[in-house]
């Protein structure tokens, strides 16, 4: 008999205030195939649904370990795979930044007659810090109110996590809560905020949206190869966090730009901007952005589908030998996150040839159309959270 095994990827990010590679190279993949399933309009955590799936692959052999390695580019070695989460999310999560909180906690929930082998009970808990809990799942009202106490009092900003029915045909539940909240390094004033119009490609009024709008001295460009106007916005005192905003030229559907970024990555932006504070410093721009507030839930399995991964949901075919003796599977994978962007804040490579910049009309980003957004940490220019905003409200 097979039994399931179901993955929960819960993050957060509010508003007030060569193994890098890895989680930055498939955000934009992950970003468009998730998009896709939902009808655009969404955030997710790339970073934190990497880091869940790694964890996964620890357990994974054969052509489980296989797909999820491919699709996530890992390494072939185990102990690679281990050394080099552990330095990425060191490098991700300990940075020390006044005005910025980012924090991400693993959860292991074990039924309670489940064999766990040793070796994989370790890794998890020593190599990716994350706590293995036993519950009686037979019990599944009991195991979710316990499950969700223990997530709740480990310090994590979330309630309701799982519910009964996640336990009834479970034997073991992967969770990965993450959360982000940062205060910008220039503020929006707040009495600027007005009412305006919202635009879609074809310059239709969509709906109203409550735009924030300041001038100040930000890195914006012109990346003509990408088709969009780029804008970094900075968060706490060392900007060691930061939003990147890809607003497509006038005409230009984000669909156009998901292509291209296939060849333009997140680093070649980073550098793009550098180089034009290089050369020509900073000038005083206009940036208007709406505020906002997503939240997505959906269930990851057709987005995972599209990357290449399927063994781990096929009770025929998934093989998690470095976990357990027992015939297990994933049921599914969800993921939760929401993001809040206001006046205060967020709370939630070598440069390609391709990549030609034209400093010249980025004097102001005004993001009245459909645009993407990135929450990076800068230095290793990993993603964190990853969206687009094509649906206007007024929040």
């Amino acid at each position: 008999m097979r039994f399931s095994v179901l993955i929960f990827l819960i993050t957060s990010c509010y508003c007030d205030v060569d193994f890098s590679e890895r989680p930055r190279n498939f955000s934009v993949e992950l970003l468009y195939h998730t998009q896709k399933a939902i009808g655009g309009h969404v955030v997710i955590s790339p970073f934190g649904i990497w880091t869940l799936m790694t964890g996964l692959a620890v357990g994974a052999t054969g052509d489980s370990f296989e797909q999820i390695r491919i699709a996530f580019i890992l390494p072939r070695s185990l102990k690679t795979v281990v050394a080099g989460y552990k330095g990425l999310t060191n490098s991700v999560l300990k940075r020390a930044s006044d005005g910025v909180s980012l924090t991400s906690k693993n959860f292991v929930f074990a039924d309670d007659d489940l064999f766990l082998k040793p070796g994989f009970k370790q890794t998890v808990t020593k190599d990716f810090d994350a706590t293995i809990k036993v519950l009686d799942f037979k019990d599944s009202n009991d195991a979710a109110a316990k499950a969700n106490n223990f997530i709740l009092n480990s310090g994590a900003r979330v309630t309701n996590v799982l519910f009964s029915e996640d336990f009834e045909q479970s034997r073991m539940i992967l969770t990965n809560v993450i959360s982000f909240k940062g205060l910008w390094t220039s503020p929006f004033n707040a009495s600027d905020t007005t009412v305006e119009d919202f635009y879609n490609e074809n310059k239709e009024v969509m709906g109203k949206v409550k735009m924030m709008q300041q001038k100040g001295e930000f890195p914006l460009t012109n990346i003509v190869a990408l088709k969009s106007f780029v804008c970094e916005l900075t968060y706490g005192t060392d900007e060691a966090y930061s939003m990147l905003v890809i607003l497509p030229h006038p005409g230009v559907k984000v669909e156009d730009v998901y292509k291209i970024l296939e060849n333009i990555t997140i680093p070649d932006i980073i550098a793009r901007l550098q180089q034009d504070i290089n050369d020509y410093g900073l000038d005083e721009v206009e940036i208007k952005l709406p505020r906002f507030k997503i939240s997505t839930n959906i269930v990851m399995n057709r987005p995972l589908n599209d990357m290449g991964v399927y063994d781990i949901f096929d009770p025929a075919y998934a093989s998690f030998s470095r976990a357990t003796n027992e015939s297990i599977y994933v049921s599914s994978i969800v993921h939760k996150a929401d993001i809040e962007v206001s006046e205060a804040g967020t709370v939630a490579s070598a440069v390609s040839a391709a990549v030609l910049s034209n400093r010249f009309g980025a004097t102001r980003l005004v993001a009245d159309r459909p645009f993407l957004y990135f929450i990076i940490e800068r230095s290793t220019a990993t993603v964190i959270f990853a969206g687009i905003y094509s649906k206007p409200s007024l929040y």
